[in-house]
């Protein structure tokens, strides 16, 4: 399975959220005005973990050259796809897939909800795997991580909870084939 996550919803925080946290945190993007998000320590390890076994998507609302300042998806925990501007963008090994520039562009859809679940639909026919989603709720996708892993006034403490499930996911299916 790969999960989808809007990174910004579960995994990371402002600056003044950072310096609050009760655990270590950790720059992960930085613009020419200064650091903007930190996520935690442990959320490191778990990207670095889940992005270099191909099962983790960041999905971000912004553009190919703002995400270019996100570090930590460039030299830590560099991921196999990403979406960007919403849905709207894919990359793949960090470079634009514009395959799927065509084929978004000739499915005719603009609403920001259709373009994602067209997104989350291409890249599980991709890659041929299930995927989970993780971010607005409203989308109507075919799986959802449970929001009731979702704390939104503790975002490092939903990205523990989501990297949990995750690992809970990956031995169910695990088990399932033995």
């Amino acid at each position: 399975m790969i999960v989808v996550v809007d990174v910004e919803k579960w995994l990371f925080v402002q600056k003044k959220e950072a310096d609050e946290a009760s655990v270590p945190t950790i720059l992960v993007e930085k613009d020419r005005d200064g650091a903007t998000w930190f996520t935690s320590m442990k959320i490191l390890f778990q990207l670095k973990k889940w992005t270099s076994r191909r099962r983790f998507v960041p999905l971000l609302l912004c553009d190919e050259q703002t995400y270019r300042a996100y570090e930590v998806f460039h030299v830590d925990a560099v991921p196999s796809l990403a979406l960007l501007d919403g849905g709207r963008t894919l990359l793949v090994d960090n470079k634009r897939d514009e395959s799927f520039d065509v084929v978004l562009r000739e499915s005719g859809l603009d609403t920001e909800k259709s373009i994602l679940l067209f997104a989350l639909q291409y890249i599980e026919q991709m890659t041929n795997e299930p995927v989970a989603f993780a971010g607005d709720e409203s989308i109507d996708a075919t799986r959802i991580v449970p929001a009731t892993l979702l704390d939104k006034t503790d975002r490092l403490e939903s990205g523990r909870r989501l990297f949990e499930w995750m690992h809970d996911e990956d031995l169910r299916k695990e088990n399932q084939h033995d």
